[in-house]
């Protein structure tokens, strides 16, 4: 089996279509249908059943997938070992990061990692921590907020305590004031929710739901209505204008934790090793801690 043929595998998982596959990997839908038969032939089982609207992945195929995401990231790995010189830092190092870090702290820590480090090539993708927890293979390193990534190695980097922030001039009114809900995890929003209807006495409903945490700042800043905000983007809120309230559920504070993700073979890259050094660094400088 080529490495290709396990990159075709993991695309068709993916994207559950031979057409979408083909579009992404700049080859035919016949040669795709064609590649993926002689694999099956290969392994002796249906990889996937054909259907309609979508490939299905068959209980044997997911074993076969599973081992193609592993080949496939040993090559990487293979090729960045010998990238990498020996006594330099060099090769390339993929980090996917959530919205949050990526706005905030990230820009730093990459300002002080390319100038220590300028024969690096970086590959970054922003978006929520659940988008980058789902393509986790993709990447050397994560940064993401939430739960932990299973079956990886997960550093605590932040817990941040979460604020009710509001207009004080408006104090009198707050329970006419929409609320501004950004997007999270289930589990968190639900702690809100339940936090809301026992401080206001009433059943929670965001009015207004962004995807940014940014947006969400934003919209309260110039008098939309009121918000839960982390820790780390209060500091520069005008304490005279503003209400900021610490969030407690069942007398505890309300907390949201940052951690840092990766495999530990992926320390044997000095680019990788290099990278969590400085953003570990960069964060034990700050005011915000992990507790």
């Amino acid at each position: 089996m080529k490495v290709d043929d396990y990159k075709l595998l993991v695309t068709l998982e993916d994207v559950k279509t031979l057409r979408k596959a083909a579009d992404i990997l700049y080859i035919s839908q016949p040669a795709v249908s064609q590649r993926l038969k002689s694999i099956e032939n290969f392994f002796g089982i249906d990889i996937f059943i054909r259907t309609k609207k979508q490939l299905i992945t068959t209980n044997e195929g997911s074993l076969v997938i599973e081992h193609a995401r592993k080949m496939i990231k040993e090559e990487r790995l293979l090729l960045d070992k010998i990238n990498s010189k020996m006594g330099e830092v060099n090769g390339s190092i993929s980090i996917g990061v959530s919205s949050l870090i990526g706005q905030t702290i990230l820009p730093q820590v990459l300002g002080q990692y390319t100038e220590l480090y300028p024969n690096v090539d970086i590959q970054l993708q922003i978006g929520s921590s659940e988008h980058i927890k789902s393509f986790q293979n993709d990447f050397h390193v994560m940064v993401v907020r939430g739960n932990e990534v299973m079956n990886v190695q997960n550093d605590l980097l932040l817990n941040e305590q979460h604020y009710f922030i509001y207009p004080k001039n408006r104090k009198q009114e707050l329970h006419l004031l929409p609320m501004i809900e950004f997007q999270a995890e289930p589990i968190y929003l639900k702690q809100i929710e339940e936090w809301y209807a026992d401080y206001f006495q009433k059943e929670y409903h965001a009015l207004i739901k962004v995807d940014q945490i940014a947006t969400c700042k934003a919209l309260l800043l110039n008098g939309v209505g009121v918000t839960v905000l982390p820790e780390m983007v209060i500091g520069d809120i005008d304490k005279d204008l503003f209400e900021i309230k610490k969030l407690n559920i069942m007398r505890k504070p309300l907390t949201r934790s940052t951690y840092i993700c990766y495999e530990h073979n992926v320390l044997q890259l000095p680019q990788v090793n290099s990278f969590i050094e400085v953003l570990k660094s960069y964060i034990n400088k700050m005011d915000i801690k992990a507790k």
